[in-house]
């Protein structure tokens, strides 16, 4: 049994049939690293972060590249190495760019971000959410596919409207909107409708508005079996310095909320769920804005009809499991497949953060485990994103004076992908 609290009956079971001589194991490490993408290319110089795998054809990956204060979304397809722009609107205006004087004319600042890839296909599509300014500078959530023209503009509230995700099922969509003065959570029920449609107006009637609390709510994350949404609260104090910390929906019951309080008195937000469902990390910090994070694990607590009970630490005295982690944009900390480890970006100085490994078992249970460190083509990382069924993560990073997009295949322990095999030769983004 775990320290303070009574576990979930899985993974108590999970945990118990833990053995000593796994501590003996190699340490997790990258045993092949490529560079996806990389400003080197004069098509897409500048920054390039936020990298996300596409969960049904890992042959494409999204990436974001921003210059100046344009955020731009790109998707590269690993087999043909073509690289496109996803952008709803035509450019009859020029965007801000870098060999632009500051004073040129006729300029707007242009924002694509925030993707979400739908975790199905649907006739044979891979479907996509995402938010885009629209070329009017007005935040909408927006729908699309690979290969599709069509750019179907889902909100149109002249506030903020942004943070999709879609449910485990693929059909329905979570999103965040200022509508109502501060952040709320809506969710709309059946996104499938509106692919490749041509909107005019919002359908008002299609958002159910979940969260109604006095303060703003964001990062919405879904338990993998759809059960449960986790997000981020603010409890107290003003957007700026207010108190913020997780709470836990009864997605599919009664849709009541748990707010998870522990001794902890700083910032709790970004949760993110294990890819079993038994978990959720989320980031510590004195500030959303920090530059410089610790990471936490909270465990869940079901009662025999499946519905949410308690939410309380993985470990009462010390809840930071990883302390001096750079955060990523968006997401909260990223799972490795088999649900037992977290890899993050250890910040140890401006030009120095090395990717880290913690096994949640051995951090329990072995008082000299050492945490892995990853070996890489580079010095810096951020925004790791992995799939829950394949050994490989993507990151964004630096090499001299160019931004690059990597992929690593990691071999190791902390990887529990039962008895399959990865073939790399089935994977483009490792040819050359």
């Amino acid at each position: 049994m775990l320290k303070g609290f009574p576990f979930a009956r899985a993974s108590a079971l999970a945990l118990a049939a833990f053995s000593a001589a796994t501590f003996a194991d190699e340490a997790t490490d990258a045993s092949k690293t490529v560079v996806v993408v990389s400003s080197e290319n004069v098509k897409i110089t500048g920054q390039l972060f936020h990298p996300r795998m596409c969960p049904n054809k890992t042959n494409y990956v999204a990436f974001i590249r921003q210059v100046r204060d344009n955020r731009e979304l790109w998707l590269y397809e690993s087999k043909s190495k073509e690289l496109s722009q996803i952008s709803p609107y035509s450019r009859t205006r020029k965007l801000e760019d870098v060999n632009l004087d500051e004073d040129s004319e006729g300029l707007f600042k242009g924002y694509e971000d925030e993707i979400d890839w739908c975790p199905v296909l649907h006739g044979g599509e891979q479907y996509f959410a995402y938010v885009s300014a629209g070329g009017v500078n007005n935040h909408d959530v927006y729908l699309s596919c690979i290969g599709c023209k069509e750019h179907t503009r889902v909100t149109f509230d002249p506030e903020v409207d942004g943070f999709p995700k879609w449910t485990p099922d693929g059909k329905g969509l979570v999103f965040v909107s200022a509508r109502t003065g501060d952040g709320d959570l809506y969710y709309l029920e059946d996104a499938t409708k509106y692919f490749k449609k041509d909107m005019k107006r919002e359908n008002r009637n299609a958002f159910v508005r979940l969260t109604s609390s006095p303060g703003e709510e964001m990062f919405p994350s879904f338990a993998p079996n759809g059960n449960y949404l986790a997000f981020t609260m603010r409890t107290s104090g003003n957007k700026k310095r207010g108190q913020f910390t997780i709470a836990l929906m009864d997605f599919k019951g009664d849709r009541k909320v748990k707010v998870f309080n522990n001794k902890i008195t700083n910032n709790k937000s970004h949760p993110s769920w294990s890819f079993d469902g038994h978990f959720v990390a989320y980031q510590i910090s004195n500030d959303l804005n920090d530059r410089v994070v610790d990471i936490g694990v909270m465990q869940l607590k079901i009662d025999p009809a499946g519905h949410l009970v308690e939410v309380a630490d993985l470990h009462g005295k010390t809840p930071k499991i990883a302390e001096n982690v750079y955060p990523s944009s968006y997401g909260g900390p990223t799972w490795l497949p088999g649900s037992r480890a977290l890899v993050y970006a250890k910040r140890e100085s401006n030009r120095l953060n090395p990717l880290e490994v913690v096994n949640l078992e051995k951090w329990l249970y072995d008082q000299n485990y050492q945490r892995a460190t990853i070996s890489t083509n580079s010095s810096i990382h951020r925004d790791v994103d992995c799939l829950p069924n394949l050994p490989i993560i993507v990151y964004a990073g630096e090499q001299g004076l160019d931004y690059q997009i990597f992929a690593s295949v990691l071999i190791g322990p902390d990887l529990r992908l039962g008895a399959q095999k990865v073939d790399l030769a089935k994977y483009d983004l490792f040819k050359n």
